[in-house]
């Protein structure tokens, strides 16, 4: 009877400890969460600038076209195109692998088709996370000689975006994200502690290092995922 009581108040502090853990992680996801939001809605609205680049996503599962954060992304490089923010469109996170193979082809594919001029769209294939994207974007933004470029992405990865590049000649446009149901919340959970993750490897490891190990394991997984 007594190893009962002592395994049930086991529990209970355990359960305990546990709660106050998730709940003290709930709320620092809360408070980085709010602070993005600050951040892109402290960006101009009205600003030109040469060219946008469109940060890639996602995919759909068979790898054949966007998934819904990859078409935010598109749709609004679309909207500061047409109302005359950005004269081109330069699409990074073309690294080639099977199921990834054209990424930013299919980006394109998606701008031509909602009335882009494919002209007026560039792309990279070789980057394959937001370091080597940043990497090729400037590449394509020294040949083509933009001077100012907006950054778009989703509104955590942009604000990541501005950690890496600190420059007074680059801006900054997310899409608007309102949570609406369970769903919504535990995807913002989980896409701040991935940010958490990014942040941690950008300020332990060398970019090398840490450009390898991205390769390496979005390979590994893409072979784990044929296996499966």
């Amino acid at each position: 009877m007594k190893n009962y009581w002592s395994n049930i108040r086991g529990f209970l502090v355990f359960s305990l400890i546990f709660i106050l853990v998730f709940m003290a992680d709930a709320l620092l996801v809360y408070v980085y969460y709010s602070y993005v939001n600050k951040f892109v809605e402290e960006q101009p609205d009205n600003v030109k600038a040469d060219a946008g680049i469109v940060f890639f996503g996602d995919y759909t599962s068979k790898g054949n076209s966007l998934g819904p954060d990859s078409k935010n992304r598109a749709k609004q490089a679309i909207t500061l195109y047409n109302k005359g923010l950005i004269n081109a469109i330069v699409c990074v996170g073309g690294y080639d692998i099977s199921k990834w193979k054209g990424k930013t082809h299919l980006m394109k594919r998606f701008l031509v088709n909602q009335g882009i001029p494919a002209q007026r769209i560039l792309h990279d294939s070789l980057s394959y996370n937001t370091n080597t994207n940043w990497e090729e974007a400037c590449k394509i933004m020294k040949r083509n000689h933009f001077d100012t470029v907006i950054a778009i992405s989703s509104p955590m990865h942009v604000f990541r975006i501005s950690k890496l590049v600190r420059s007074d000649t680059v801006f900054y446009s997310a899409y608007s994200h309102h949570p609406d149901g369970i769903g919504d919340y535990w995807q913002i959970f989980k896409d701040v502690h991935h940010e958490f993750m990014s942040q941690f490897l950008s300020f332990a490891l060398k970019d090398r290092v840490r450009n390898r190990i991205v390769r390496i394991y979005r390979t590994l997984w893409f072979e784990l995922d044929k296996v499966l």
